[in-house]
């Protein structure tokens, strides 16, 4: 019994994993001679396999270059990341076609032969069949086997972005089922567009210090460079993909900017302060704190309030989620603390409109300090600075709130 529970447990470990593989990122070099050696001690491998079935090698340099992106990527993802898995594609129109969230760089032909070649050395393992959670359709999974992992000393602070490999776009708006649609540029998203790339400038060239905090498994220091994402129409747009973004506070105290220890600043009950002010109202003190509720839990479920459609919904999200066993009690006490606002609970439009108005508050302040060569890393209502601009800080959050809410705003 204990047996046949293991391979349950194995099965569902596996599957996800296979669901949180993000994509290949295919932008990863080395330019760090210990390590360009073992890659191309690998892609003779490649080669002599190839001599052994006849096949010539073609464009030896594309092809390394190839090698190279799936080995170094795999090795992160083995190391680095939630899931071992990287998802690729092995459909060849996914590579002839340059559209605004696929960027060609890869070449279809190459990336196959190179993969097939690795799988058969046993270096990449593959999943063929993986189905997506609709059952619609398949998805390639790769990662590193053992046998590769072995044979690789790799240093994470020596894998670079290749300069060649084009950017991403980082204005990324998504439909209401939270796929990617396309869009026309207008005066504002070219704005947006060259502010974060401004940004992400900062950022690359920031010292973004981790060495007093354990990155293994969980997160990815080359991810340094953030996206902002618009939900339906005209919602969301907060920054996302900062490694740090996935980190408890704890561990966000523990990083340094340019060698300097950091602080971090946020806005208290962001939400609920924002919705009082909209209408024309002075928040509470502190929206979660009351009496005889968990203030964690009614934090937990403010975070469902405003983006459940019904009453109903946000009670069942809240036991389901959260695993709160009073919830419809917990509800109804936050109901009749917050009446003055509750018309606007239940409502996903204007959850999503809340995202928006919190991501024009991190555009703003991101914004300000750059300008003033400045490093921010944000986290949706909190921000990250030197401690040196601790003062800076709180006064830019301030008056950003202020100068859009009227309101003075809780900062912590």
């Amino acid at each position: 019994m204990n047996l046949l529970n293991d391979n349950i447990d194995e099965k569902q470990r596996l599957k996800e994993a296979l669901e949180k593989a993000i994509q290949l990122q295919v932008h990863r070099k080395t330019d760090y001679p210990p390590m360009n050696a073992q890659l191309s001690g690998i892609y003779s491998e490649l080669v002599q396999l190839r001599e052994t079935q006849k096949r010539q090698i073609r464009k030896a340099d594309r092809v390394k270059k190839h090698l190279d992106v799936i080995i170094l990527d795999l090795w992160i993802a083995a190391n680095y990341s939630e899931s071992p898995w990287r998802r690729v594609s092995l459909n060849n129109n996914d590579y002839s076609k340059d559209t605004r969230y696929r960027k060609i760089f890869l070449k279809y032909d190459l990336l196959k032969g190179v993969l097939n070649d690795l799988i058969l050395l046993e270096y990449v393992a593959d999943s063929k069949y993986y189905h997506n959670p609709n059952g619609k359709s398949r998805q390639t999974r790769i990662k590193a086997t053992s046998k590769l992992l072995s044979l690789l000393e790799f240093d994470i602070k020596k894998i670079d972005r290749d300069p060649e490999a084009p950017d991403e776009e980082i204005i990324i708006k998504k439909d209401e089922k939270g796929k990617a649609i396309d869009y026309v540029d207008d005066i504002f998203t070219n704005q947006m567009r060259e502010d974060l790339k401004t940004y992400n400038q900062l950022l690359r060239t920031t010292d973004i210090g981790t060495d007093g905090i354990d990155l293994r498994y969980k997160y990815d220091p080359t991810n340094i460079t953030v996206k902002r994402i618009f939900n339906g129409e005209g919602g969301g747009g907060r920054f996302y993909y900062g490694f740090w973004m996935n980190m408890p506070k704890v561990d966000r105290l523990k990083l340094r900017l340019n060698f300097e220890e950091v602080c971090e600043l946020d806005f208290s009950a962001l939400h609920p302060t924002i919705t009082y002010s909209l209408h024309g109202l002075e928040a509470p003190e502190d929206s979660y704190t009351i009496e005889g509720c968990d203030r964690k839990e009614v934090k937990k479920a403010f975070l469902i309030l405003f983006n459940c459609k019904s009453r109903k919904h946000a009670i069942d999200t809240i036991r389901s989620e959260f695993h709160i066993k009073n919830a419809e009690s917990l509800l109804r006490q936050i109901e009749n603390k917050h009446k003055a606002i509750i018309n606007s609970f239940y409502n996903p439009g204007f959850g999503l409109h809340l995202q928006h108005l919190d991501s024009w508050l991190a555009e703003n302040i991101i914004n300000t300090l750059t300008r003033k060569g400045i490093v921010c890393l944000s986290i949706h209502d909190s921000f990250i600075v030197a401690k040196k601009y601790e003062l800076e800080l709180r006064q830019i959050m301030e008056f950003v709130f202020q100068d859009k809410f009227t309101f003075k705003p809780l900062i912590k």
